[in-house]
């Protein structure tokens, strides 16, 4: 398992979701993390999930662009509610990156931060941070996902 340089490009991200730790956790480890992990103008399928430490996910993306980019890695920590670590592999290129994820409980919500290291580049950050947290990104369809999750509940 490779280690992420320290010095390479980072990216961290929080915001505030209206459901408790538990469910904004639980939406990264169930086949639903297909429904709003892609960015804006993406789909994406769920191939492989083992939500245990040392368990491989594998997610198949169609891109807006047309590309369709594959996405593997393996968890390194679980701990529910509190926070969730996992490789990143993208087919599109060569070195793994690492992400941690944070929940901390803030009145009835909960403020998620998440940690990207390891990018090759600062123009792949970039656009990582456009995917996660831009209009229509990630972290808007996550949001709308845990919405919908408390509306059906």
């Amino acid at each position: 398992m490779a280690e992420v340089d320290p010095s390479a490009p980072s990216l961290e991200l929080s915001r505030r979701f209206a459901a408790p730790p538990a469910r904004v956790f639980d939406a990264w480890l169930g086949k639903a993390w297909g429904e709003w992990l892609p960015p804006a103008g993406a789909s994406c399928v769920v191939a492989e999930l083992n939500a245990t430490v040392g368990g491989r996910y594998l997610v198949r993306m169609k891109m807006a662009d047309g590309r369709n980019v594959e996405i593997s890695g393996t968890y390194r920590e679980i701990d529910r509610p509190r926070k969730l670590v996992l490789t990143w592999n993208g087919s599109y290129m060569k070195q793994e990156m690492l992400i941690t994820v944070a929940f901390l409980a803030d009145g009835g919500g909960t403020v998620m931060t998440l940690r990207q290291e390891g990018f090759p580049d600062t123009a792949l950050r970039d656009a990582y941070k456009g995917g996660w947290g831009g209009p229509g990104g990630s972290l808007d369809k996550l949001a709308t996902f845990l919405a919908k999750s408390r509306a059906e509940a």
